[in-house]
């Protein structure tokens, strides 16, 4: 059975903070793209499985793979950092028992429907619902954009978004 170390919302993905901080800190050996669009896009997948150390494997999966692989073998082996670039798609792991502890957010890009949190994190009234449907079932939530600043719980969160 797989460790899930992290899970981490991060609208890039595997990028430069992902690969040289979180992987580390996180201790994981594999990652885990969840997204439907990318699991379906043999192009950009390979762009991203390239992007990772060669001493770490990158799988992309669907929603509903993900939850299969669960189920099947809970994920494989060794220790994960699982990646989905919306709250939507945790979501609706989340909505099917999908096992999250803790969520942690590090960039949400910001456009017109959209209130900034922090920078590079923006949220909006449905993922703001979803956020708090996970966090009333116990599930820690924080935004961490990089690891040398601090973090926001899930109350900072609330403020932030209510004063915008």
């Amino acid at each position: 059975m797989a460790k899930i170390n992290l899970i981490r919302i991060d609208s890039r993905l595997i990028h430069g903070q992902v690969i040289t901080k979180w992987l580390k800190i996180s201790k994981a050996n594999r990652v885990l793209i969840v997204d439907d669009e990318l699991a379906k896009d043999d192009f950009l997948s390979s762009i991203y499985t390239a992007a990772a150390p060669r001493n770490v494997v990158v799988t992309i999966l669907s929603i509903e793979d993900t939850l299969n692989n669960m189920k099947e073998n809970q994920l494989g082996k060794g220790e994960l950092l699982l990646l989905t670039k919306d709250v939507e798609t945790l979501f609706r792991l989340f909505e099917q028992d999908f096992p999250i502890t803790q969520i942690q957010i590090g960039g949400i890009p910001s456009s017109s429907d959209r209130r900034t949190i922090l920078r590079a994190v923006s949220l909006n009234g449905g993922e703001v619902k979803q956020l708090t449907e996970m966090n009333d079932s116990g599930i820690e939530i924080t935004v961490h954009t990089v690891p040398e600043e601090g973090q926001l719980s899930f109350n900072q969160i609330m403020e932030k978004f209510s004063k915008k």
